[in-house]
């Protein structure tokens, strides 16, 4: 697998903040210090920069993926046969991202197909997202599709797999993602998280924040008859003929984050979120009636970057991963998806076209 993405980098700012001073009384020399103690109270330039009114432009190169695990616990497995890892993986992805203000998109021009296609099928997916929003808080939309999966473990319940090397695949099988994700960062005004996942910021020096994170999606996973495969069916009792599971989560958790600058240019970062989600399911079966149920379990955002962040020129590696398992009495599901990603670009200064300028005076521009 080939690793890639990320972004941003640099441009200068920011503001001289100066004081009055009476010319009867010379000003004592512990006052001096006070215009630095008021600027630490706005975005401090001496933690990042931003380049609000630079085009950004970049190529990005990216190789997602999705894993469906799939445990049982109606019957004894002490050799684990009847555990299931359905994996989907996309091709590789040349693309381009633009970024101006708060507003950065992204869209794919050329797809590299995977290896062993003969052995593992082929994944067919669409994946596209945007993000808005500035360095207090960013709200992210994505849309996921992946279809075709093959399952990892054939190995454990196919006395063929040794001969032949072909994995269990299901060109049926498929899975839909669509998410809202708003996230709030407390240390706004010396942490840019868009200095590495976006490109209008630099983070000049080490900060860190804690973050509040709020999401919807709805998740599918479809097959056109059941999703176990037939010589693991005997130990999913009732849950053999599943074949259909809908999922409306809504979430409120938090997380922290970091950036760590070496040698004024090399930025590392982490990200880690974690908290309870509200589940609304809907479980469809060959033969069964459909069940409607409400669960509550924990989910996660994993992310990771490193890169070089200069003024013109940003180059970055990151991964992005989140993890939404699906738990119950009987079984339970587990869906993880990864994107690695790779992404080098330039920023080009243009200042505010004067339309624009009049959208930044409105109260929804403000907000952001």
């Amino acid at each position: 697998m080939q690793q890639l993405l990320l972004i941003v980098l640099t441009l200068c700012s920011f503001i001289a903040v100066s004081q009055t001073k009476k010319e009867e009384k010379p000003k004592p020399a512990a006052k001096e210090k006070k215009p630095q103690e008021k600027r630490a109270r706005t975005p401090d330039s001496l933690y990042f920069s931003k380049y609000n009114s630079s085009i950004i432009v970049g190529y990005y190169g990216s190789t997602k993926g999705y894993n469906v695990d799939m445990v049982q616990y109606l019957t004894k497995d002490t050799l684990r046969k009847s555990n299931l890892n359905y994996i989907g993986e996309s091709n590789w992805v040349d693309g381009i991202e633009i970024s101006y203000d708060k507003l950065s998109l992204s869209f794919g021009y050329k797809s590299t197909p995977p290896k062993d296609k003969d052995k593992k099928g082929e994944t067919k997916f669409l994946n596209f997202g945007f993000n808005i929003g500035g360095n207090k808080w960013i709200v992210e939309g994505s849309y996921r599709r992946y279809q075709g999966f093959y399952e990892k473990n054939t190995l454990n319940y196919d006395t063929t797999f040794k001969q032949t090397g072909k994995f269990y695949n299901d060109p049926s099988l498929r899975s839909t993602l669509h998410k809202v994700k708003f996230l709030y960062f407390s240390n706004h005004k010396r942490f840019a998280f868009k200095s590495c996942y976006g490109s209008s910021y630099r983070q000049i020096k080490s900060s860190f924040t804690w973050i509040v994170t709020a999401n919807a999606y709805y998740n599918t996973l479809k097959g056109d008859s059941s999703i176990i495969p037939q010589p693991v069916r005997s130990y999913y009792g009732d849950q053999a003929g599943l074949r259909n599971l809908n999922v409306f989560g809504f979430s409120i958790y938090g997380g922290a984050s970091l950036n760590l600058v070496l040698w004024k240019h090399l930025l590392i970062n982490t990200t880690f979120m974690l908290g309870p989600e509200d589940q609304f399911r809907t479980y469809r079966y060959d033969s069964l009636p459909t069940r409607d149920l409400n669960y509550i379990n924990f989910t996660g955002d994993v992310r990771a970057a490193i890169g070089l962040n200069y003024r013109k020129f940003y180059t970055f590696v990151s991964f992005i991963g989140d993890i939404m398992p699906y738990k119950s009495g009987q079984m339970e599901i587990k869906s993880t998806y990864y994107s690695v990603n790779f992404t080098m670009g330039f920023r080009v200064h243009t200042g505010y076209p004067k339309f624009y300028q009049k959208f930044q005076r409105t109260k929804l521009y403000q907000l952001m």
